[in-house]
């Protein structure tokens, strides 16, 4: 069945098939299924690029998320009624702090970095629960990105309370 395209309709067609990034190409195939007149001839036409859209968009964001992540991350789902991160220096007790308010088992050893991933833990408070997360130890540069030092300053934004032990 023929589609009868009005002649501004085939510009914007014409105007997407010449479009190059990903944002252009969504622009510009919006502007042409809004030119295209809804009648028994372009239901398959506009069912076709109404996926296309669809992919485009899934595509999109796609690439913001990888573009955002950037590397390996920390995700603690958070649990109970609050998410409170341990932050500290090397050495300073964040496991032993740990191993005492939760049933959790983090590795305790004299020397420095011996947690490289966060241990979670439920501490019990009267009738609540709060998860503590025990984050690798936090060194100069971190800001930067020295040890982990990036993904450690996200998982404590993204934390309710923070514990941040000296010694």
């Amino acid at each position: 069945m023929p589609t009868n395209l009005p002649p501004e309709a085939k510009v914007l067609e014409r105007r997407y098939r010449e479009a190059r990034t990903l944002q252009e190409k969504i622009r510009a195939l919006e502007a042409y299924i809004s030119a295209i007149p809804e009648h028994k001839g372009t239901e398959k036409l506009l069912r076709h690029l109404k996926r296309r859209l669809a992919d485009l968009r899934r595509e999109l964001e796609e690439q913001k998320k990888r573009r955002v992540g950037g590397g390996v991350g920390f995700a603690i789902k958070k649990e109970g009624a609050a998410q409170v991160v341990i932050l500290g220096m090397p050495n300073s007790g964040k496991s032993t702090l740990l191993a005492a308010l939760t049933a959790a088992k983090p590795e305790i050893a004299d020397y420095p970095c011996t947690t490289t991933m966060p241990v979670p833990g439920m501490m019990p408070y009267e009738d609540i629960q709060i998860q503590l997360v025990e984050a690798p130890a936090l060194m100069e540069g971190a800001s930067e990105g020295v040890a982990w030092g990036l993904q450690v300053l996200s998982l404590a934004r993204n934390a309710d309370g923070l514990i941040i032990l000296l010694d």
